[in-house]
């Protein structure tokens, strides 16, 4: 029997794909661990789990587990390090691939309406502003956030992550980076801003995107229609109606009042589901199904 283990099952992504691995049809034997327990061979290790235990962890497993499957940000950037999303870029992953890296949830939602328009427009810039929820930086900030009085209460804060040499934090710099190694596009611009806000869960991200082309609206909306787990709606939605559902949804498309080969539109997700504990089931499932 097949084995998968989940590393980190007290935290609030590990919880979430105890709860995700129970779709799979593959029949495998599901194991759960505590960050500082002692992992057993397995075939796929699901690392749950901060920079730091995951840089330890995929050392000591080097030998004893096939595929571990990192949710951290330590290993993304690695040339040799699949960056996945399912959807988007299945075919990084081989019979070789030892360690596969799930991306940053923001990036995570942004890519997802990126990779369909790529069959007919050719990208060259694209900014958001963020308004991440507060389940994206794990228990111990929404317990913060629970507490009178805290900075997060009815408030937005321009400010996830570390700030770098560069002044950009170091989640606005995981928006650029992986955006361009997931889709393969190297020189695209992507100018990021993200922000901390007062919504629980289902991270939103304002989007404007420009391509070399006059973007066809009714086309767009199409081509994001047919993608896997990816919806356009005329409806204007908010995190509130999306939390808890697996789809990322697009809406309030608009070309740009003064550039045709600019468009601006408004993305939200659960960025518990696919950003990261749904993201990280897919992989398992791809790895289940062809490397097993």
């Amino acid at each position: 029997m097949k084995t998968v283990g989940i590393v980190g099952i007290n935290g609030m992504v590990g919880q979430k794909l105890l709860a995700q691995l129970k779709q799979v049809k593959t029949p495998f034997e599901l194991k759960t661990f505590g960050r500082q327990d002692t992992i057993p061979a397995l075939d796929i290790a699901v690392l749950c789990t901060d920079n730091a235990d995951s840089v330890r962890l995929v050392s000591e497993l080097k030998d004893r587990v096939k595929f571990i499957v990192d949710m951290s940000a330590q290993f993304r950037q690695e040339p040799n390090v699949p960056l996945v999303i399912p959807e988007i870029n299945p075919g990084a992953i081989t019979e070789a691939s030892h360690l596969i890296a799930s991306p940053n949830c923001t990036t995570t939602g942004l890519v997802m309406t990126l990779k369909p328009l790529l069959a007919h427009y050719t990208l060259t810039e694209v900014f958001f502003c963020s308004y991440q929820a507060i389940s994206g930086g794990g228990k111990k900030l929404l317990e913060q956030f629970r507490t009178p009085g805290s900075l997060y209460e009815n408030n937005c804060v321009p400010l996830i992550g570390s700030i770098q040499e560069n002044g950009f934090t170091s989640e606005e710099l995981k928006g650029l980076y992986e955006t361009r190694k997931i889709l393969d596009l190297p020189h695209i611009k992507v100018y990021p801003h993200t922000v901390r806000v007062a919504v629980e869960n289902a991270h939103s991200l304002g989007v404007t995107l420009k391509a070399k082309e006059n973007f066809d609206l009714s086309q767009v909306k199409k081509l994001w229609n047919n993608f896997p787990n990816l919806k356009y709606s005329e409806d204007v939605l908010t995190p509130k109606q999306v939390s808890g559902q697996e789809t990322t949804y697009a809406c309030r498309l608009r070309r740009d009042t003064e550039e045709p080969n600019i468009i601006h539109y408004f993305v939200t997700f659960d960025n518990l589901l696919k950003g990261a504990s749904m993201n990280a089931r897919q992989i398992v499932e791809l790895l289940l199904e062809k490397f097993l």
